[in-house]
């Protein structure tokens, strides 16, 4: 008999499959990553519809049967539909999901790093009044710490000593200080210092003031650290820099 189970889940990436399907790529708070079919999705007038579109949020019922997962029915939380108003903030969010798709794993629950994506996306979508890098530096932060690769803000990444004269190291794992720096390092003030830590410190918040070059900065942090590019991350930064 068929084992049915309800997961609380974004949806990271849908391809379609056949004439009618999608395979889903789900982050699930309760079981880490899933890949599920969504039979007739790609119907007209398909109850599971929104259920495979990217980014959309909500309960998902799941059946399993000889080892594969396809999803029986779908109660919709949020989809986030402005997020494809606007091509930086939808570059971005497809980079959020591209690296939170690389840290997490089947069967390994992180729901810390689940509530962090949420609010991201719903900082991407919603909040217009700042700029869509105010949350997708604390997101990538926290992304990194909650998978066990924390940015080293407190003391130098290579000695472990006092930080003076501070430079950004993301192979070392963060700032290093003027004695183990290279020159062509990125500086990193002490006002930037205090904008790194404020977004890995308390609930899940925008960083603060223009944080666009401490964002690309991050970037390299998360590449270097999870030895891979992500190509919608390297979009939104150039788009970034087209102004």
């Amino acid at each position: 008999m068929p084992e049915r189970r309800i997961v609380n889940a974004i949806v990271l990436r849908s391809v379609n499959y056949r004439d009618f399907d999608r395979i889903l790529t789900l982050f699930s708070r309760e079981e880490g990553k899933i890949s599920a079919a969504a039979r007739g999705a790609h119907r007209a007038k398909s109850p599971l519809a929104a259920a495979s579109t990217q980014f959309t949020a909500g309960e998902f019922a799941l059946e399993e049967r000889n080892g594969k997962l396809s999803v029986k029915s779908f109660l919709l939380d949020e989809a986030f539909y402005p997020l494809r108003e606007d091509a930086r903030r939808l570059s971005y969010a497809t980079a959020l999901s591209q690296i939170v798709e690389e840290i997490v794993q089947p069967n390994q629950p992180n729901p810390d790093l689940y509530d962090a994506f949420l609010r991201a996306l719903a900082y991407l979508a919603f909040d217009r009044e700042r700029d869509c890098t105010n949350a997708v530096l604390p997101f990538l932060l926290r992304a990194m710490a909650f998978s066990g690769h924390a940015a080293m803000l407190t003391r130098c990444a290579a000695c472990g000593g006092r930080i003076v004269d501070a430079r950004w190291d993301s192979l070392a794992g963060g700032v290093v200080c003027a004695r183990h720096a290279d020159r062509d390092l990125p500086v990193i003030t002490a006002s930037d210092m205090a904008v790194l830590r404020a977004c890995v410190q308390g609930p899940f918040a925008p960083a603060q003031g223009d944080v666009r070059r401490l964002c690309r900065i991050a970037g390299d942090f998360v590449r270097a650290q999870l030895e891979r590019d992500f190509d919608a991350l390297t979009l939104a930064e150039s788009l970034d820099a087209q102004g």
